[in-house]
């Protein structure tokens, strides 16, 4: 399902997606997950997931194992080796424990992250900043 109108979303998770692959509260998968179709984890998927769509960890789900998504929002609690997609979302109530590899991170105060984060673009590599002061000038 596409959205409407011409505004962008201001959040990735925004965005009306198709029909959804759902692991429901409760639901324990052990295996490996693919597919072109967003992933929406309410249970505990002990596996990789790899999917041509956004995923989604709702919170009190469970996620061990790799995950690579177009974009990803967790809310619940990751343990995986890498965590791979172009946005990458960790909310408040989050606990991720790996090594996250995106374009673009948002990690909400309050949230755990333990692990490697690799922010980069693919046309220029790493992506850098130097934080300046109010008056414009950078800080030593």
């Amino acid at each position: 399902m596409a959205t409407t109108g011409s505004t962008p979303n201001r959040r990735f998770t925004d965005a009306e997606e198709r029909s959804a692959t759902v692991i429901a509260r409760g639901t324990f998968v052990r295996g490996d997950l693919a597919g072109s179709d967003p992933v929406d984890v309410r249970g505990t998927l002990e596996g990789d997931c790899r999917v041509s769509a956004h995923c989604t960890v709702r919170e009190g789900a469970r996620v061990l194992g790799n995950i690579d998504a177009t974009a990803l929002m967790i809310a619940g609690e990751v343990e995986a080796g890498t965590l791979t997609a172009e946005k990458i979302e960790i909310r408040a109530s989050a606990r991720v424990r790996a090594t996250v590899r995106a374009l673009r991170v948002a990690i909400a105060d309050g949230a755990l992250y333990e692990g490697d984060l690799q922010t980069q673009d693919p046309e220029s590599g790493p992506l850098l900043f130097r934080e300046k002061r109010k008056d414009g000038e950078p800080r030593s």
